[in-house]
Order: C-alpha cells, then structure tokens, then sequence
C-alpha cells in the first residue's frame, strides 16, 4: 500500500492496516528508528492496557517457576 506524506508531514495509515494492528481514531503513535526504517506503533493508554496481563503477573509467573525448578532439584 502506498500513502502520500502531506505538506504538514502527515501520513494517512491505510485502513486494513489500521484494523489489523490496532490504531483506532484518536491513537497516538510512536515511531522507532530501527537499521534505517521508520516503525510506527500505537501508543496503548493504561485503559487500553487493563486486562491484558491476567494470570497473576510476572512475580507469580517467577515464582511458579521457581517452586517447579526446586521440585525438579528435589526429585
């Protein structure tokens, strides 16, 4: 797909790549710099965040791994 940088340096992000990688209206990007390409990314706001981490977080994941790496020790 091909899209026209505006005078003001704006980029239209086509919509089939806006659904598939979530930029709703309103999303602000962050643009990497990564071996001579431009990478944009949508900025998630806390609410778009809340639920998407379930499952106790990453010191219950640690831990977990912790006690099967001692029963594996034990055993």
């Amino acid at each position: 797909m091909i899209t026209t940088v505006s005078p003001k340096g704006q980029v239209t992000i086509p919509e089939p790549l806006r659904s598939r990688y979530g930029f709703p209206p309103g999303t602000k990007v962050v643009w990497l710099e990564r071996e001579g390409d431009l990478i944009p990314k949508p900025l998630l706001s806390v609410e778009q965040l809340r639920g998407r981490f379930k499952g106790g977080g990453l010191a219950a994941s640690l831990l977990s791994e912790r006690r099967e790496d001692r029963e594996h020790e034990d055993g």
